[in-house]
């Protein structure tokens, strides 16, 4: 498992494995699990991709819908199960993620992104390559959150 960075900045490989999630058909990351990687808080996160508006077209980042927000608790349990959510979460795609990482500005944002870019890379070489296990796998995990 790779780490970069030391201390408070140690991102390893696994946790941003862990919120990469498939919505619309796309793999995506939650802006709540991004501002928790970034060690930032959620509003500011949100206030950077509002502000910057026409850096996120709908390919870039879109806003969860219920249907979305259901798909994203079935694929991971630690997902607030909460009846009403306040404000729907906003779901970035690798596009989004590398113009993301040119509006958030620290230390921590620049060890995370590098994580983030390789290991999207990684699945991306990763997949194309395997079709038919990508296959078993998309079943696999129908057949899981099935029997939930």
């Amino acid at each position: 498992m790779n780490t970069k960075g030391a201390g408070d900045n140690m991102v390893t490989d696994e946790m941003i494995m862990n919120r990469i999630y498939v919505l619309r058909g796309q793999k995506v990351m939650i802006d709540t699990d991004l501002a928790s990687l970034y060690k930032i808080e959620t509003g500011r996160l949100r206030t950077l991709a509002e502000k910057n508006a026409s850096h996120f077209p709908g390919d870039f980042m879109f806003v969860l819908r219920p249907e979305d927000y259901s798909s994203l608790k079935q694929q991971d349990s630690s997902v607030k199960r909460a009846a009403i959510v306040r404000r729907m979460p906003a779901a970035f795609t690798e596009q989004g993620l590398a113009m993301l990482s040119g509006l958030v500005k620290s230390e921590r944002a620049v060890v995370v992104n590098i994580r983030i870019i390789r290991i999207f890379t990684m699945i991306r070489q990763l997949l194309p390559d395997y079709p038919e296990l990508t296959r078993i796998m998309d079943q696999f995990k129908s057949t899981l959150i099935c029997h939930k």
